[in-house]
């Protein structure tokens, strides 16, 4: 089987905060789209209500979901997906309800883990515990194939600076 790797970059996430081309190979397609998290106050003692829609207006504080979609548009099963999306300037990483095959990165990209295992090492300073501030990308290694024509989508969510 193939593997496909598929690549995005949201790099206007902080000023755009609009769908963005993305970077797919060997047949398939990479989509985003990014909404605002609205809360709706519910019956008292509940937790709110969540809902996402498109931003008109994003400040510091809001809390946005990233969604990417994959498509496989080729003729055999997508295995060993790839899907790597850096932390934009304007977000702070803030989780992901989407944990199976999930790993960050604190360190530009170069390496992947749980967020809990990795190490931060400032100049001057002791390693300590890397936390969600530090991340610098997100990644989904899928272990499970796309069949041909169908989709996938995973989400994180970041709040802006």
């Amino acid at each position: 089987m193939k593997t496909r790797v598929c690549k995005t970059a949201l790099l206007a996430l902080a000023l755009a905060f609009g769908s963005q081309p993305a970077i797919a190979q060997n047949g398939g397609a990479l989509t985003s789209k990014i909404e605002l998290e609205k809360l709706t106050p519910t019956a008292e003692g509940q937790p709110p209500a969540k809902s996402y829609a498109a931003p008109d207006v994003v400040v510091p504080g809001d809390r946005v979901r990233i969604t990417l979609t994959f498509t496989n548009g080729g003729a055999a099963p997508a295995a060993g997906v790839n899907i790597v999306n850096p932390i934009p300037d304007g977000l702070v990483f803030d989780g992901t309800d989407d944990r199976k095959d999930f790993t960050v990165s604190v360190d530009g990209g170069k390496t992947f883990g749980a967020l809990a295992a990795l190490m931060v090492t400032g100049t001057g300073t002791a390693p300590r515990t890397a936390t969600a501030g530090d991340v610098t990308h997100v990644r989904w290694l899928w272990t499970e194939t796309v069949a041909p024509g169908r989709t996938r989508s995973v989400a994180f969510f970041g709040k802006v600076k």
